[in-house]
């Protein structure tokens, strides 16, 4: 742990979690032989099956959104992790607020001890969140919905007696079980036809965020104080494009193939906005790769990907 600086490396994590996904995949080791970053860019040279070479560009979108204080509360949670001799990549949804102090910083290391898995292999970790429901008008069967839920609205059209309105401002992430956002709903209609409906009720409930056990090294937090608005998608594609620029020179060093790795932040992993603006930009920015792929929320999915017994190391085992 000594080695270890606070905030951690997001980008060296990214490469993590691109050789965990590579050397199964392939059924091949793989060695980092030399890797250089800037907290954006990061650029390794890769030895696979103790054999060939692999140059690898891992771009952290989430660098430029990064402000003094989610940097320095992404520091205190990754070195308690780390002392608690946890190795884990932590997930915070979009434009979450990262607890620095005592005591948010045991209640979260509470919620990861408690952290239940999910099909996929990642972690689910539940924090205690507080809705507030008030109706403000006796007519319709409608409810305005602000935060989290808002996606969620028609959930509760005409299932309610009046209009109102739900602060689910505190909660980002819904959990992955279908069943648990039913009850949920089920739980804010009952709230709604309740006497004391025309005052502010709370309803409880939980934010769900995810984790990666890494097994070993160090431990990482993942995401952005930024919310989504109108203006991201664009800043993203720019931000895309510079990085994308500054990892060209890569493409000119002598390797057997090379691999492209772009890791964002997203509040659920299915709507993950990096491969739409990979796939909405001039392809000649990453046409040198043979294998690009795209992190977000604890998972990883290829976007290119050559044909198997393509590349010089995925020959048929003997």
């Amino acid at each position: 742990m000594s080695d270890f600086s606070y905030p951690a490396d997001v980008a060296e994590a990214g490469l993590r979690f691109f050789l965990g996904w590579l050397g199964p995949h392939y059924a091949r080791s793989t060695t980092v032989s030399f890797a250089t970053s800037d907290g954006a860019l990061l650029s390794a040279e890769v030895t696979v099956g103790r054999k060939w070479g692999l140059s690898v560009s891992v771009l952290n979108t989430v660098a430029a959104d990064a402000t003094v204080e989610w940097e320095a509360s992404r520091a205190a949670i990754e070195r308690r992790l780390d002392l608690e001799g946890r190795s884990i990549a932590l997930w915070a949804p979009r434009g979450a607020a990262l607890p620095a102090l005592e005591p948010g910083l045991s209640q979260l290391l509470l919620s990861l001890e408690e952290a239940a898995p999910l099909e996929d292999g990642r972690l689910e970790l539940r924090r205690p969140v507080t809705l507030h429901l008030r109706r403000v008008g006796s007519t319709g069967s409608v409810v305005t919905v602000l935060g989290g839920l808002a996606a969620h609205w028609a959930q509760f059209t005409n299932r309610v007696p009046g209009t109102f309105q739900l602060n689910s401002g505190e909660l980002l992430r819904l959990p992955a079980s279908t069943e648990e956002r039913e009850e949920l709903a089920e739980r804010i209609v009952l709230a709604a036809g309740q006497p004391e409906a025309d005052e502010s009720q709370a309803i409880r409930a939980f934010d769900a965020w995810t984790a990666n056990d890494l097994g070993a090294g160090q431990s990482c937090v993942i995401g952005t104080p930024a919310p989504e608005h109108e203006e991201w998608s664009a800043s993203l594609r720019r931000n895309l494009r510079r990085l994308l620029k500054e990892a060209g020179p890569n493409l000119r060093q002598p390797a057997d193939a090379r691999a492209l790795v772009v890791l964002g932040a997203a509040t659920y992993a299915d709507e993950e906005k990096l491969s739409w603006a990979l796939r909405g930009m001039d392809p000649t920015l990453y046409a040198g790769y043979d294998i690009l792929a795209v992190v977000a929320d604890g998972v990883l999915k290829t976007i290119l990907q050559p044909q198997r017994q393509t590349l010089p190391w995925d020959a048929p085992l003997a």
